[in-house]
């Protein structure tokens, strides 16, 4: 009895093209279900990012007016090299810690391509922290004033609330709504 040759080849090892199309069209499968997740992931780390950044900038400032028993303030400025507060209201993407020295820190807001936006209820958009490290804005105490960072390309959980409330604690809370 002669022995018929395996389609497999000599040794029977490898794989037919039938187990190679059926294992690329599960990893297909499963790459179009993982994806869209992993991006919503993504965004919602970013949202998170900035917000934690914000708040670590206000907490500096805070910081800084309590140890060296002076004013200092956080605001939005125009340009990335400005020395000083823009003094309107409108859409975050750079800012400063300032006392009346000079600038302190300067920072930016990752807007990823405009993804993210980061607006705030503060008047002229400024916060001023004195020596005893109470906010004031426009004068008067702060008992509410918000920090919203908003992304457009989440459908749940799309915003990050920065709070600062009375006697100036920071609160974080997570939102859903229109940008």
């Amino acid at each position: 009895m002669q022995r018929r040759p395996s389609l497999r080849g000599p040794g029977g090892a490898g794989f037919t093209i039938i187990e190679l199309m059926l294992t690329i069209l599960l990893g297909a499968i499963l790459m179009a279900v993982a994806v869209p997740s992993f991006r919503t992931m993504i965004a919602a780390n970013r949202l998170t990012t900035q917000a934690n950044d914000l708040v670590s900038a206000i907490n500096y400032a805070r910081s800084e007016s309590i140890s060296h028993n002076s004013t200092v303030t956080f605001c939005r400025v125009n340009l990335e090299a400005s020395l000083n507060c823009s003094g309107s209201s409108g859409a975050w993407q750079f800012w400063v810690v300032r006392n009346t020295a000079g600038v302190l820190r300067r920072g930016n807001v990752n807007l990823f391509g405009g993804a993210i936006a980061l607006e705030s209820t503060l008047t002229n958009d400024s916060v001023v922290f004195t020596s005893d490290g109470l906010a004031r804005t426009g004068g008067a105490l702060i008992t509410d004033r918000t920090f919203t960072v908003c992304a457009d390309n989440i459908d749940k959980d799309n915003i990050r609330t920065v709070t600062i409330g009375a006697g100036s604690r920071i609160s974080t809370a997570r939102d859903t709504g229109g940008c």
